[in-house]
């Protein structure tokens, strides 16, 4: 009977063994090695399968969006003409931007939007980048004296609306008139209005009462 024991006594500890050999190789049969962020073995499959959607769908943009980026040469949805671009700041140069002084006034800087094109509030916010960009480097290059006070006063931009293109371009006329910048931004077509649209008109930076000449009756956007 002693002797059956002893041979019956190994066998638990070789059953365990055993065990942890199996579950051993059973967890890493169910647990693939990961490689580059995938299991191994669907590497492949999980990259050309997100590279045919990609470009079966080509990019998304979030849904209520209006993208627009950086585009003076009018390569972007969205853009500028760059061609108008150059015309415009050619005009608004032939004023003698330097001759103006910022004194003890208010200095801003007026966005008059067109509201004939009825464009959205994202495709209104993207021109009025643009204005505000090319009035600033004009500025930046002709009479940086008024740049910096503009900056001193927390670079104040106020957002109007005109009713007409016609407007528009009779409101750049004064302002230059006044030795005032005035870039007038004119669209690329790429998106919501036709090609050559006059969005928006930035005024100044530039003394408070001089742009109130030219924009103080019109309403706010």
């Amino acid at each position: 009977m002693s002797s059956m024991r002893d041979v019956l006594a190994p066998i638990p500890l070789a059953l365990t063994v055993i065990a942890f050999v199996v579950g051993y190789q059973a967890r890493g049969a169910f647990n693939p090695v990961v490689v580059n962020g995938a299991p191994n073995g669907t590497r492949s499959f999980s990259s050309s399968s997100k590279a045919s959607k990609s470009k079966r769908r080509g990019p998304v943009s979030p849904p209520g969006t209006d993208y627009e980026s950086d585009s003076s040469s009018g390569s972007a949805a969205g853009g500028t003409d760059g061609e108008s671009d150059a015309d415009d700041e050619a005009k608004a140069t032939a004023a003698d931007l330097s001759a103006l002084k910022p004194g003890s006034d208010e200095i801003k800087l007026v966005l008059v939007v067109n509201d004939s094109l009825k464009m959205t509030k994202g495709k209104i916010g993207a021109q009025c980048g643009h204005a505000t960009l090319a009035c600033y480097e004009t500025l930046a290059r002709s009479n940086p004296r008024l740049i910096s006070r503009w900056k001193m006063y927390g670079q104040p931009k106020i957002a109007l609306r005109c009713a007409s293109t016609e407007e528009m371009e009779a409101l750049a006329t004064q302002a230059r008139s006044l030795n005032l910048c005035a870039r007038t931004i004119q669209d690329a077509g790429r998106t919501q209005v036709a090609p050559g649209s006059k969005t928006v008109l930035g005024v100044g930076p530039g003394p408070a009462r001089l742009i109130n000449q030219v924009t103080g009756k019109l309403k706010l956007l």
